[in-house]
């Protein structure tokens, strides 16, 4: 058995969206995102800057969608939903 299990960036993804929408992005923290991943803190920061940037990545768009799928609109109302003030 391996020390770690692939796929760490897609879980804290998956954790980061199930904690938001239980708790809101103000009340989740990256060490809670990261335990639910089941991952550590470091884990987190070396995928990871920032607790939004789990959602909406370096760009500035929401992960996983393609460039030309994201509005402005589409990216307010996704800042909307987690909580999150731009």
């Amino acid at each position: 058995m391996s020390r770690w299990e692939p796929g760490s960036r897609t879980r804290l993804q998956g954790a980061a969206l199930d904690l938001f929408s239980e708790r809101g992005c103000a009340a989740t923290t990256t060490a809670a995102i990261a335990e639910r991943a089941g991952v550590t803190d470091r884990t987190f920061y070396r995928h990871f800057t920032d607790k939004s940037e789990v959602l909406f990545g370096d760009e500035g768009r929401i992960e996983g969608l393609p460039a030309e799928a994201v509005t402005a609109s589409a990216i307010q109302d996704a800042h909307d939903a987690v909580g999150i003030s731009v």
